[in-house]
């Protein structure tokens, strides 16, 4: 039991590993690992009692909750993160209430130097907040506008999902060929993880890949179109009013 606790959240550790929701993550990562750090000093302290074995389970089913919610941020597909920003949000606050309110139970059955530790954990626990990176948050918002649009407006449908793929995909930085294809294997990953057990959660993901699949390579073009005119238009402002030729700097390296 403590060795799986300790290592809960060692799969997910590097805070750049979250594709989606990373500060968020990476703050609850961060008081998990504390709480794992000094699980075996507290399941080394437990009384032999019911209720003290009991309150240990509970902080286990707890760390390792957090722990799959951690590594859905780390494997899931970028677009269905951004969609379920909000469920990430509300799973994100349930962990932290179920890790303060167990480790409070805790505190009953171990000695007084850990308790001072556990305190100081259960004062951060209390203290975390979670909440939607902006550019995440819009990138959500655009999907679930498109995935409520009346489907019959065909003729500006085509339109509303470039446009809808392109804001998200700049936003959640699925920008390049390599990015694309990391992209479509989650979502198959998860449809196949879905089956046929959730329809709802099926069509969207189903809908997701038909989206990269049809407007990947027109998304990845208007990007690398619309970063090229911005590198030219800043060389160029640059260039001016510096009072130096554009072409001192036409080979220059991105900054």
């Amino acid at each position: 039991m403590g060795t799986d606790a300790a290592e809960g959240v060692e799969t997910v550790r590097k805070p750049h590993s979250f594709k989606v929701h990373r500060l968020m993550c990476t703050e609850l990562m961060k008081l998990v690992d504390r709480i794992s750090r000094i699980f075996p000093d507290i399941e080394a302290a437990r009384p032999r009692c019911t209720t003290g074995v009991q309150a240990l389970c509970l902080l286990t089913r707890a760390i390792e909750k957090a722990k799959l919610l951690l590594q859905h941020c780390s494997d899931s597909s970028k677009l269905y993160l951004a969609f379920t920003g909000d469920v990430i949000v509300s799973r994100c606050q349930r962990s932290r209430n179920l890790l303060e309110q167990n480790l409070r139970e805790i505190q009953n059955w171990v000695p007084v130097m850990l308790v001072a530790e556990i305190s100081q954990i259960v004062d951060d626990l209390k203290g975390a907040t979670f909440i939607l990176d902006p550019s995440e948050e819009d990138a959500g918002r655009v999907v679930r506008v498109l995935l409520l649009q009346d489907a019959s407006q065909s003729n500006s449908r085509e339109d509303s999902e470039i446009k809808a793929l392109q804001i998200a995909s700049w936003r959640l930085h699925i920008a390049s060929s390599k990015a694309m294809l990391i992209e479509k294997r989650s979502i198959k990953k998860l449809l196949d993880k879905v089956g046929d057990s959730d329809l709802r959660n099926k069509q969207i993901l189903t809908y997701f890949l038909y989206l990269i699949k049809k407007y990947g390579h027109l998304i990845m073009g208007k990007q690398a179109e619309g970063a090229s005119m911005r590198q030219q238009g800043s060389l160029a402002s640059e260039t001016s009013s510096n009072g130096l030729e554009y072409n001192q700097y036409a080979e220059a390296e991105p900054c």
